[in-house]
């Protein structure tokens, strides 16, 4: 509402303000709730239909007179009056006020699938003048589909604003333009990360909160960055490997279709994996970047590996307070994938990537590759302490196995070891062929159980 008014911070609004607003907000739902179907402005109608699904604007039974229903919206949030005989409490801020609105007029409320929760004989929630205006000028400030809206909280105000001011942009490009010629437009996360970068604050957690409510079945989806996000990405852009590790990681996430147009922009898709979603179901950014390190889809230089692995420990570090210990576990690895026996490289480095993420296969490699190189005569650089962490479960074991992973990765790469040589043995290659169709199964398996989407 702030944005719409033109002023630096909500308390600045006056009540000129308000009704400025009201009466901009009613001209757009008006002309969006007679406008043909297929047109730009109707799209608009669609992101109204999304909140409120049974108001004024978008009942099925609404007029088809816009004058009419700009009339009936402005008087919907227009003062209610100086009689304070009968006043409450707003329900959203406090402030007393006359005015009492159903759920019909207020987004994420209940559906007509579920019965009035007001007690009997209310006629509904209090709502002052301020958060009327605000309720209805949330959709400009949210990120918009046709069918939700994502708005966003953050420990900063500066992003805040951000936000909300390249979201009331791209609101008039939907009323211009409709959602189709928008085209690939990116994702409520990009927005919010650039919102972040451009607050230059260290530590400030946000949230983003998306939601539907079109009278069929409601939902609600909250994803979160942690409070070291910022400082995270600070790091990210001031630092050229990083930089570097940040766009390898966009590029390989840009999906394309047959004929080479975007389909999915990967600075959209790098964003969103910054944001965890509460329910944990959702890709790790540390899994996004083992996956495409360790996988068959990528074959990256040792430069581009350095840059990526580095991506991923900057993160830990950062973002989940990790700083393990992983050179000696990586060196021992790394050695028995080399020399380790009979045999090419590529078969041990198969056999490691089919175990790399279950403790208990995990040690029983370990524990291998250290007899190998201990019959071979090698020195040996880890011991049980070094093994503790990787093999135990507990809360940072998953992620501090993708990160030996990644170290493993880098390491191999900056040895020059070939592990994507076939076997010149044909039993081998029968072997090392079996294992690498179950290290796809699994991968697919697993990014089944993140909730990839």
């Amino acid at each position: 509402m702030a944005v719409l008014a033109e002023r630096a911070s909500p308390v600045e609004a006056t009540d000129t303000d308000l009704a400025a607003v009201a009466v901009r907000i009613a001209e757009d739902a008006s002309r969006a709730a007679v406008a043909d179907k297929g047109t730009a402005a109707y799209d608009w109608w669609k992101v109204l239909f999304a909140l409120y699904p049974n108001s004024k604007a978008t009942h099925s039974k609404r007029p088809k007179d816009r004058t009419a229903l700009r009339d009936a919206i402005v008087e919907l949030l227009a003062p209610e009056g100086t009689d304070t005989a009968k006043q409450l409490p707003c329900t959203f801020c406090g402030a007393q006020t006359r005015a009492v609105w159903s759920k019909s007029n207020l987004p994420l409320f209940d559906t007509n699938k579920m019965l009035n929760t007001l007690p009997p004989g209310v006629p509904g929630w209090p709502v002052c003048r301020g958060c009327r205006v605000a309720a209805w000028a949330l959709p400009y400030g949210a990120w918009v589909t046709a069918g939700s809206a994502t708005v966003f909280s953050c420990e900063s105000e500066v992003a805040e604003r951000r936000f909300a001011e390249r979201n009331v942009l791209r609101a008039r490009r939907v009323m211009q333009l409709g959602f189709e010629r928008l085209g690939v437009d990116g994702r409520p996360e990009l927005v919010a990360l650039r919102a972040l970068r451009h607050a230059r604050v260290e530590l400030s957690a946000s949230t983003l909160w998306s939601f539907k409510n079109d009278n069929q079945e409601p939902w609600l989806r909250v994803t979160y960055t942690r409070r070291a996000a910022p400082r995270f990405l600070a790091l990210v852009e001031g630092n050229t490997p990083l930089r570097r590790g940040w766009r390898l990681l966009e590029i390989a996430l840009t999906r394309r279709d047959k004929k080479g147009a975007v389909v999915s922009g990967g600075a959209a898709e790098a964003a969103r994996l910054v944001f965890e979603v509460e329910d944990g179901r959702g890709r790790s950014f540390l899994w996004e970047l083992h996956r495409l390190l360790t996988g068959s889809e990528h074959r990256w230089t040792p430069q581009h590996a350095t840059c990526l692995a580095r991506l991923a420990m900057t993160y830990a570090k950062e973002v989940l307070g990790m700083d393990p210990d992983l050179k000696p576990v990586t060196q021992l690895l790394v050695d028995w994938i080399e020399h380790g026996g009979s045999g090419g490289p590529r078969g041990r480095w198969a056999e490691y990537q089919r175990v790399a993420l279950n403790p208990y296969e995990l040690g029983r490699v370990l524990h291998r590759a250290q007899s190998r190189l201990f019959l071979d005569g090698r020195e040996i650089t880890a011991n049980g302490e070094h093994w503790k962490p990787l093999i135990q479960r507990h809360p940072r074991a998953w992620e501090q196995r993708l990160l030996l992973s990644v170290a493993v990765v880098q390491a191999l790469q900056e040895r020059n070891v070939r592990v994507n040589d076939k076997p010149a043995d044909a039993e081998e290659a029968e072997q090392v062929a079996a294992i690498e169709k179950q290290i796809d199964e699994a991968a697919i398996l697993a990014d089944d159980s993140l909730g990839a989407m």
